[in-house]
């Protein structure tokens, strides 16, 4: 929690840290778990090779290296931070590109959450749209754990204002 602190204002108070479900990485984690064991398993065939070999080798180790570091700056920076006054939307696509959308309390007209197929109504997580005064489109917190209890949260905090 530590690491958002940086996104807060004066006198805020940080009530909830919301990531995205685990399910939701297990592709890109199994990609890049893959891309980082490969060039073990093609360790002798590439030793062979000897120099081409050994470069395509600690090639692959790196590009698999990368991957991992990747994901875990994506897993890191996606987030949607709860304070006493506003919602804070955190979004990391790569390592140099994020985005931020904040919305004060005040300006959440409605709070609205959807599940939707097999796997999100199994393994519960889903959306949460936030509809704000300001703006014909949706603040929308997309594969989140338990999108009820968050949406709850928001409502309760909303109408402690």
């Amino acid at each position: 929690m530590t690491y958002f602190t940086k996104y807060l204002k004066e006198n805020e108070e940080l009530i909830a840290v919301v990531k995205g479900h685990p399910l939701v990485y297990f592709k890109p984690a199994l990609i890049a778990i893959i891309l980082l064991l490969l060039p073990f398993f093609l360790m002798f065939l590439l030793f062979k090779w000897e120099t081409m070999g050994l470069i395509v080798f600690f090639a692959l180790v790196a590009i698999g290296i990368l991957a991992v570091i990747k994901l875990m700056v994506i897993w890191t920076g996606n987030a949607c931070l709860i304070t006493d006054k506003r919602v804070v939307l955190l979004k990391q696509y790569g390592f140099f590109e994020k985005q931020m959308s904040e919305a004060e309390l005040g300006e959440i007209t409605g709070v609205s959450f959807r599940i939707k197929g097999l796997f999100e109504s199994v393994f519960r997580y889903g959306s949460i749209r936030l509809q704000l005064t300001e703006s014909i489109k949706p603040m929308i917190i997309s594969k989140v754990t338990n999108p009820k209890e968050i949406q709850e949260l928001i409502q309760k905090l909303k109408s402690n204002l």
